[in-house]
């Protein structure tokens, strides 16, 4: 084995640790937690607090469960996106018009 056949085990090792250490545990939600945060939740934002998910993992599951209870004719509350602050979203609008139009 030369040297460059080693720098490229050890490299390659080095690579493989780092990704390890950067993967991100998984969060485990039973149907009964999560059925009990949709129907107390109006946002999916409330839903992924309650339940620790994500909001895309949130969102995709919900979308599921949806389509396999509407096909059994039970009704699944309907759950809105997170209302924005216009009034936040307004000033960062005003504040970047304001920086452009001054360079």
């Amino acid at each position: 084995m030369d040297l460059f056949d080693t720098c490229n085990t050890i490299a390659t090792k080095e690579i493989k640790i780092c990704v390890m250490r950067k993967k991100q545990n998984r969060v485990r939600c039973d149907e009964e937690k999560f059925l009990k945060a949709v129907f107390s939740s109006t946002t999916y934002h409330e839903v992924a607090e309650k339940t620790g998910q994500k909001i895309t993992s949130t969102i995709a599951r919900y979308n599921r469960t949806k389509k396999i209870l509407s096909e059994k004719g039970i009704e699944f509350p309907v759950l809105k996106k997170q209302a924005q602050n216009m009034t936040h979203t307004v000033e960062i609008i005003n504040r970047l018009k304001k920086y452009h139009k001054g360079v």
